[in-house]
């Protein structure tokens, strides 16, 4: 795929020309601040309140790393690379565009201005990433919205749409693909990906759940099976790894679904190289800040502080011990609409 061919003038005035933003837009602004306002009437409490959650560094560093994780796995920025090219081929007649659904820490939305600069991209999420003005490429916008609200807005506006890791917060994740299909353009291509709460012992067999003290127990898969049950009460469509290809194929406007998944090795207690070696390094590294991160989610679901103390801490000994040999499976889906 060709690189860095600029077909359109990258002057401010021709930067991200999608349709009207959802509710706050911000981007790099002459003076060097990043800048927000209040471009659009939905609010995300539906109460007529806006306001902004609380970006977390730490979180967002996670993001971060989790991001390196699966562009090493990938060996590029997304699966299904012939698809995606074709859809972001240069034109004479517009300027190809790029949605990113939950965009986090914002570096898949910023690679992918920088790798495509003909392209404007749009990054969404319900808390702005934390970045300096000159982080920001010219052709990039970032927005804050909820996904749940809809994209009505968006109607036949870009060329590629792109989901990660956003299925805890979804409430229908069937009706987010419908929305989406909308919001692609004829022949583009809508990118899904996610991790499973399922994990896989060393022959890649899905495990179960047990009780300390029997065979094949693990304190990891414990806390990741109660965080999957807390999330699922609280209304998160977690299940969209696996159901994806199926949920694609109901929309009768999508065409040459796709589905790929890639095992992982949490730690480096397997691996076949060096490459290998340091993503399962990385990923050890992002499995603990994910069970760091959820003591109030487990005692939200009603667990004793001294339950949750204990699962937290022998979880987090048992991957830095490599005592666990488990493999995590990050499941990739795509689709083409119809021309």
């Amino acid at each position: 795929m060709p690189q860095n061919q600029n077909t359109n003038e990258d002057d401010s005035n021709s930067r991200s020309g999608s349709p009207a933003p959802s509710l706050y837009s911000f981007t790099s602004s002459v003076d060097g601040k990043v800048m927000f306002r209040n471009v659009y009437g939905r609010m995300l409490n539906n109460q007529n309140e806006t306001y902004f959650l609380p970006a977390d560094n730490e979180e967002h560093r996670r993001l971060d790393l989790q991001h390196r994780i699966i562009t090493l796995t990938l060996g590029r920025l997304y699966p299904a690379a012939e698809h995606v090219w074709r859809a972001l081929r240069p034109r004479t007649d517009r300027r190809p565009a790029i949605l990113d659904v939950g965009t986090g820490s914002a570096s898949w939305a910023i690679e992918m201005a920088i790798e495509f600069p003909y392209c404007d991209v749009v990054g969404i999420d319900l808390v702005p990433p934390r970045l300096n003005s000159g982080e920001i490429p010219r052709n990039c916008r970032f927005e804050i919205d909820d996904a749940n609200l809809g994209f009505s807005h968006y109607r036949n506006s870009f060329d590629v749409v792109h989901v990660r890791s956003v299925s805890a917060g979804i409430r229908d994740f069937p009706a987010l693909l419908r929305e989406l299909e909308q919001v692609l353009r004829p022949e583009g291509v809508l990118l899904l990906g996610d991790g499973d709460m399922q994990l896989y012992d060393e022959d890649q067999r899905p495990i179960s759940l047990s009780e300390p003290g029997t065979p094949g127990f693990s304190w990891t898969n414990k806390v990741f099976f109660a965080a999957y049950s807390a999330m699922k009460t609280k209304g998160g469509d977690i299940d969209s790894s696996s159901m994806n290809p199926t949920w694609l194929r109901s929309i009768d406007s999508l065409t040459q679904v796709g589905w790929d998944k890639k095992f992982i090795p949490i730690g480096p207690w397997r691996y076949r190289d060096e490459r290998e070696k340091s993503i399962s390094e990385m990923l050890r590294t992002d499995c603990l800040g994910y069970i760091a991160g959820m003591e109030p989610l487990l005692m939200s679901e009603g667990y004793l502080p001294e339950r949750v103390e204990t699962m937290l801490r022998e979880a987090s000994a048992e991957l830095r011990e490599l005592r666990a040999h488990l493999y995590s499976r990050w499941s990739f889906a795509w689709a083409v609409k119809a021309a």
